[in-house]
């Protein structure tokens, strides 16, 4: 895994949950292991993402209808390099709904132990 390519995702996901949630939300990061993967999870209780817009948040150049908090539109590439680097890592990326409002953009990647050879 390349870590620092799996920090710039985890830093993507905390960047939007700021820009997205509205000031004093809470924004959660959770690691769980599961059999042979571990899943991440960036959980907030903004105002959450519309089912119109959920498949299309990763795909390039998309930004839905929503402004961040400076009112500026973002350039829609976030998401979908996200995507590309957990991709290449062989795991997968989902935004869920988080109840009773927010948002839950879950990681999913594999695992194996890796054996150091020091001398």
């Amino acid at each position: 895994m390349d870590a620092r390519l799996i920090i710039q995702v985890i830093f993507n996901l905390l960047d939007n949950a700021i820009k997205y949630t509205p000031k004093d939300s809470v924004i959660e990061i959770k690691v769980t292991p599961q059999d042979q993967n571990v899943m991440l999870s960036v959980i907030d209780n903004g105002i959450g993402i519309p089912d119109e817009n959920k498949p299309h948040i990763f795909d390039m150049f998309y930004t839905g209808n929503q402004k961040v908090a400076d009112s500026h539109r973002s350039l829609g590439l976030g998401l979908a390099l996200c995507k590309s680097i957990i991709n290449s890592h062989h795991g997968t990326i989902t935004v869920l709904d988080h109840d009773p409002h927010g948002s839950i953009f879950r990681i999913t990647l594999p695992t194996k132990e890796v054996a150091l050879y020091e001398e």
